[in-house]
C-alpha cells in the first residue's frame, strides 16, 4: 500500500490530540492517565521517516563537541 491509505493505516494507532478545554475538565489522575498513554518507548511505533530523524539527530548530537 502507499499514499493516503498507509497513512490512514498509520493514524488508526495514533491517539487523538486533546483540546485545553478537554484537559481542563480532567481530573489529575485523569489527565495523568492521558498523558502516559500518548507516550511511545518502543521505537518501532514511530513511523519510519520520523524514527530515522530521531535517531539522526541522536547521533549527530552525540559526535559533537
Amino acid at each position: 500500500m502507499s499514499g493516503p491509505v498507509t497513512t490512514a493505516v498509520a493514524m488508526v494507532n495514533t491517539p487523538r490530540v486533546l483540546t485545553a478545554e478537554e484537559l481542563d475538565a480532567m481530573t489529575p489522575d485523569e489527565r495523568a492517565q492521558a498523558f502516559n498513554e500518548r507516550i511511545v518507548t518502543d521505537l518501532d511505533e514511530l513511523p519510519a521517516k520520523f524514527r530515522d530523524r530521531v535517531i539522526g539527530t541522536g547521533q549527530r548530537l552525540a559526535t559533537t563537541t
